[in-house]
């Protein structure tokens, strides 16, 4: 008797368990179409009736914390978002619609941990470094927002490239500007940005490096407004005094060059034995270009006292990447 009432009470426990999740799946099917006639309201009673039935549809979570976020209720969407990501914590995007969710108070500093947290889990993840990059960009940290855009860049995504070379190639000129990705797969991060009305300097290193103890550097100098007659020449002449003020045994050769053509080019380098700064020797390769009214000079220096002719071919095919764009 006893083990009929068992089956009995089972078997009621079993037939009300299935009518609550086919329930549930009722509310989650009109909450997705009040959804997408914009019912959001709406949509968001039926996805809690939907979990209030099946706390295991967790899914439910990221429909139900949109609507929230569209609605303007963003602790609440954030509070569903963070849920779901403790179940599934590689959804990636999740990471992007919670650091919306603050952009939406206007609260960006707010946003940055959860797309650390994301880049951390998937570096290669383009949407999240260009969102991390835009915010790190517009709280000031210039050198750290390009290193995103930089790697988005280098991923091939489009929104990345698009916004290194507006906020951090050399391309503030009005007509013109300059190209030259430095690839994040050979460790170089932007070191610091400089300019004002006549110049504009970007900084490489390698990572782990710093300023003062770098074995290979890199920067990209742009030059506008220099004087009229000035040819490649001359400029990489001022260039040799530059460095041979703290490397008096400074040589200067001239490894290839193009004097025709619209943007005439130089492939230089500059070798010494010693340094007056850092005690050491320093050999640089220099690719200069001429520009309508701009000289573009980009440059990678390391701690010998001799470049390398495979060390020459490389750099200068990394040069060679480069381009003028026209705005």
């Amino acid at each position: 008797m006893i083990n009929i009432v068992l089956c009995i009470l089972l078997s009621i426990c079993i037939l009300s368990e299935s009518k609550a999740q086919t329930t549930a799946k009722e509310f989650i099917s009109a909450a997705a179409l009040k959804q997408g006639m914009q019912d959001l309201n709406g949509a968001i009673s039926d996805y809690t009736h939907a979990l209030e039935l099946d706390s295991t549809r967790f899914d439910v979570l990221i429909g139900r914390g949109t609507c929230y976020m569209n609605v303007g209720k963003q602790q609440e969407a954030r509070s569903d978002f963070l849920k779901y990501l403790e179940k599934d914590p590689m959804n990636l995007d999740l990471y992007y619609s919670i650091a919306i969710t603050y952009l939406y108070e206007n609260n960006h500093a707010g946003a940055l941990p959860h797309l650390d947290k994301a880049i951390a889990l998937n570096q290669d993840y383009p949407p999240n470094r260009t969102m991390r990059g835009q915010i790190l960009s517009y709280l000031g940290y210039t050198v750290t927002a390009c290193n995103d855009f930089m790697h988005a860049m280098n991923m091939g995504d489009k929104e990345g490239a698009d916004l290194y070379h507006k906020h951090c190639g050399n391309s503030w000129d009005s007509t013109e500007g300059y190209v030259l990705t430095w690839p994040v797969e050979e460790g170089w991060k932007m070191q610091s940005s400089m300019e004002d009305s006549t110049f504009r300097l970007i900084e490489f290193l390698k990572e782990h490096e710093s300023p003062d103890t770098w074995t290979e550097y890199g920067a990209m100098l742009t030059l506008r407004g220099f004087e009229p007659g000035t040819t490649l020449h001359s400029f990489s002449a001022s260039i040799k005094n530059e460095f041979t003020a703290r490397a008096p045994k400074a040589t200067m050769r001239i490894i290839a060059q193009q004097k025709n053509g619209p943007n005439p080019w130089m492939i230089i380098a500059l070798e010494a034995p010693m340094t007056t700064n850092h005690k050491k020797p320093e050999s640089q390769l220099w690719h200069l270009v001429m520009g309508k009214s701009t000289i573009y000079g980009n440059f990678r220096a390391v701690k010998e006292k001799k470049l390398t002719h495979k060390l020459i071919s490389s750099w200068t095919s990394f040069f060679r990447s480069g381009t003028i764009i026209e705005k």
